[in-house]
């Protein structure tokens, strides 16, 4: 999670409290809205879904590249997310944003006691996004948390995104009078429902069609964190294979339960192929009805079900 107020001035933690109960997805394609019916329902009348979706196609020129190639919206957006929240009327007052995995930079660095040195934190991760962005160093909105023992010492997991191109992704809805609280990639949304429903650890793989996560998790608490770019299925599955075995070979306790989303992705398939062919665990399928059996959303299709999981996850444990 990148929490707006907080990582503006430097360095902010992955905190999930106080969460509004309204979330946007954004897609290269497509925006997502999930949150309260618009309308209580009249006096007696039975009650309906407890939330909705309403979904709408993203102009082709919705976003240009910016600095370091991060995703900025353009203007064509910026008229798309106001026409949007007319039509899915309703008030909503601040909402969390989840956008693609590959809108943001990610990297793993060992540190001896980050939560005793945080200024040290700040300058090894600063220093070591500046290397991955190049020179010149754009402003940036970073934020990170501990991971367990790394090699040498604890390690930590950094998020980073220009930060002009994070105001960007905020700004169609602050104009509109949505306060943007928290923007999260939809990997970590999903994965705040998917480790509870793999009893609180094990290796998780997100895709969709440009990029592929692989995250691990062990007693509930995320271990590691990686997310590549891919031409194909093929590279992104050696991705996952390369990302198992440096994990593996670090601790095996988490090369044990294993999940992997949304259904019928491409990545999906080849990955449960692959464990199946190397007699390994199939892989849950991170989807509704393991992740939120109990969810009732109006509007939902089956077509929306990676922007529903990904807003439900950046809901999670809101007010």
């Amino acid at each position: 999670m990148i929490d707006a107020a907080l990582a503006r001035t430097g360095l902010s933690r992955w905190v999930r409290s106080g969460r509004p109960r309204h979330a946007f997805v954004l897609t290269r394609t497509q925006i997502s809205y999930v949150g309260p019916p618009a309308v209580k329902p009249a006096r007696g009348a039975p009650a309906g879904p407890p939330l909705r979706l309403v979904s709408r196609p993203l102009p082709p020129d919705a976003f240009s590249s910016g600095p370091a190639g991060a995703p900025v919206t353009r203007a064509s957006l910026h008229a798309s997310v106001a026409r949007f929240l007319a039509e899915a009327g309703g008030r909503v007052p601040s909402a969390s944003l989840v956008v693609p995995d590959d809108f943001v930079r990610v990297l793993t660095v060992d540190v001896e006691d980050p939560e005793g040195r945080p200024k040290e934190v700040e300058d090894i991760v600063v220093w070591k996004f500046g290397k991955t962005f190049g020179e010149p160093v754009p402003p940036l909105r970073i934020s990170w948390q501990t991971a367990g023992a790394g090699r040498n010492g604890t390690r930590v997991v950094a998020l980073a995104v220009p930060e002009e191109a994070a105001a960007s992704w905020e700004a169609p809805f602050e104009k509109a009078g949505v306060r943007i609280g928290a923007v999260e990639t939809a990997s970590l949304a999903v994965s705040t429902l998917a480790v509870p429903a793999l009893s609180g650890g094990g290796f998780l793989v997100w895709s969709d069609d440009v990029s592929a996560t692989t995250l691990f998790f062990a007693e509930g608490g995320l271990r590691f964190l990686r997310t590549r770019e891919m031409a194909d299925v093929e590279e992104g599955l050696q991705e996952v294979r390369l990302a198992a075995s440096f994990v593996s070979t670090e601790d095996p306790a988490l090369g044990g339960r294993c999940g992997a989303g949304p259904a019928g992705a491409g990545l999906v398939e080849a990955f449960r192929a692959f464990q199946t062919s190397e007699g390994g665990p199939a892989p849950a399928v991170l989807a509704l009805p393991l992740l939120a059996p109990s969810a009732r959303v109006a509007g939902a299709t089956p077509g929306d079900e990676p922007a529903l999981l990904a807003a439900l996850g950046a809901m999670a444990g809101g007010e």
